[in-house]
């Protein structure tokens, strides 16, 4: 976690944009993308008990700040820039799927709660 703290403290400055917005829309983001891919409030909160589901989402915000950072390597002021970042991590345009290893993490919470999925 320490990496991605440093990791979000890093787009904070590139972004031109505080550690908290980041942070909250990390969060924000993760509840959206779970909720359009579960379509269900206790599947939801599920995965969110899966630390391999947030070591996955962390691999995949990194990796879109990556290509932010590859397309706009100088630092970003606009007006709009906030905009852009939220645009650029919703998970709406997100064709990615949690990984095998967070899907298994979260078969095996699922039993453990005795949460039967269909």
């Amino acid at each position: 976690m320490r990496d991605f703290n440093k990791h979000v403290k890093q787009m904070a400055q590139h972004v031109n944009v505080n550690e908290e917005f980041i942070n909250n829309l990390f969060l924000d983001t993760a509840n959206e993308f779970l909720k359009d891919y579960t379509n269900n409030e206790n599947l939801t909160m599920l995965w969110k008990a899966t630390p391999e589901f947030w070591a996955w989402w962390q691999q995949i915000w990194i990796n879109r700040d990556r290509m932010i950072l590859k397309r706009y390597p100088h630092r970003i002021t606009a007006n709009h820039r906030r905009e852009m970042y939220k645009v650029w991590h919703s998970p709406e345009f997100m064709q990615a799927r949690p990984s095998a290893k967070a899907y298994r993490a979260f078969i095996c919470i699922a039993k453990q709660k005795r949460v039967f999925i269909k």
